[in-house]
């Protein structure tokens, strides 16, 4: 049975850097599916700036912390689906099994750490963000209001 093939397939996979790589059948599709779900966490987010002022510092900390809340939520249910089963018994099937929830999960620099990496920066901007309203002479009980959402 053929795991992963170029060129020809079932599902395609064209992100992070396997343009061209085709994953074959209910292996594939599940990679596929984890792949899916990453990207729905993130569309919209795009890098850039934005200018943070006395006026909405406390908005953009709010906002940038519920983005953070909701894609980890997004990435625990992700994070569970993103486990591969060995297809097969044989060595093959439990070899590339392993390799693949090295680089989705298990590595420092798996795609599930990376995901964490952002979103733990996501929460530390928010702070920051909290110190500069403080900077501005927002109270603690202002700012804690305003992360609440009261």
């Amino acid at each position: 049975m053929a795991l992963v093939a170029c060129g020809a397939g079932s599902v395609s996979h064209n992100e992070w850097g396997a343009s061209g790589m085709q994953i074959i059948g209910d292996f594939g599709r599940g990679i596929s599916e984890a792949f899916s779900q990453v990207e729905k966490a993130t569309r919209g987010v795009t890098s850039g700036t934005f200018t943070v002022d006395q006026h909405n510092v406390l908005a953009a900390a709010k906002i940038i912390e519920g983005q953070a809340d909701a894609l980890r939520e997004t990435w625990r249910n992700a994070r569970r689906d993103m486990r591969i089963d060995p297809p097969g018994s044989d060595d093959v099937s439990t070899r590339i099994a392993s390799a693949w929830n090295d680089r989705l999960l298990a590595a420092d620099d798996s795609y599930a750490n990376r995901v964490l990496e952002y979103i733990t920066g996501l929460k530390k901007l928010a702070v920051q963000l909290g110190d500069t309203a403080k900077a501005y002479g927002y109270t603690e009980d202002q700012i804690e209001a305003a992360f609440k959402g009261r």
